[in-house]
């Protein structure tokens, strides 16, 4: 019930013999007893969990590449200004640099025509064609697509696609080349380790270097490729892991 306090000066209000509030002269107000105790709400702490701030992920283009998976070396001769040598260079840088993250596949033709022009920019140089030797555009790209088959075999990639020439080749042993052929023939892997690998090729001096890098070690273990020849003339390649297991098996038949 509302009580007049225009002849009161002020009331205060109290809780707990504490003043709360100061009432001014002249106002309506509901008046409290000093008698009253007010209850006070209680302080609750809520605990949360504490949250590990993880630190950001940097894009893959931003990590140091700076473990050596593997390597692989091939030799060829003569000026870099003879059309061969030329060609070489051109799928060299083409997949210099190339970066694949777990699951990626690699397509040998789609890089070097995607960074060719669509392979505009080769000459033409000396080709194997159906057992003879021929003369054709891009001759000299499949040392670079062999080498890059051996470094890929060696840092543990999957191969998914690839093919012998159909003569010996000089620049590499019986049984480990891979050709290429614009529209027909591609050399395919994927990467399934579980960490990116950088492809790094390089040209200098009369040496192919291709080898794969990664942001660290993969664990791959002691990789080892073997080449034998059969009572056929095939040759046949296995690689065999750490622990002798033979993931990988390739057969390769020649005419000469």
């Amino acid at each position: 019930m509302l009580k007049s306090v225009a002849d009161l000066l002020l009331v205060t209000m109290v809780a707990n013999n504490t003043p709360v509030a100061t009432i001014a002269e002249n106002t309506t107000t509901p008046v409290v007893s000093e008698s009253v105790q007010v209850e006070e709400e209680p302080f609750i702490i809520i605990e949360e969990p504490m949250i590990e701030l993880m630190p950001a992920q940097k894009n893959v283009e931003e990590l140091n590449f700076d473990y050596d998976i593997a390597s692989y070396t091939t030799k060829y001769t003569g000026a870099d200004s003879l059309n061969r040598n030329y060609n070489m260079r051109l799928a060299s840088d083409s997949i210099n640099g190339m970066i694949l993250e777990p699951g990626e596949s690699f397509s040998y033709n789609d890089v070097i025509l995607q960074n060719s022009h669509n392979g505009a920019d080769y000459k033409e140089a000396a080709i194997y064609v159906n057992g003879e030797v021929s003369t054709g555009i891009g001759g000299g790209i499949c040392q670079i697509s062999s080498t890059l088959y051996q470094a890929s075999l060696y840092s543990g990639m999957t191969i998914t696609e690839r093919r012998n020439h159909s003569l010996k080749v000089g620049y590499m042993p019986n049984g480990r080349d891979a050709t290429a052929s614009w529209g027909s023939i591609d050399f395919r892997f994927r990467n399934d380790l579980d960490v990116p690998v950088k492809i790094e090729s390089v040209m200098n001096d009369g040496i192919v270097k291709i080898r794969f890098l990664a942001p660290e070690n993969p664990n791959i273990g002691a990789i080892t490729v073997n080449v034998t020849q059969q009572a056929d003339g095939t040759y046949v390649l296995n690689r065999i892991r750490e622990d002798g297991t033979i993931d990988y098996t390739a057969t390769s038949r020649y005419k000469n």
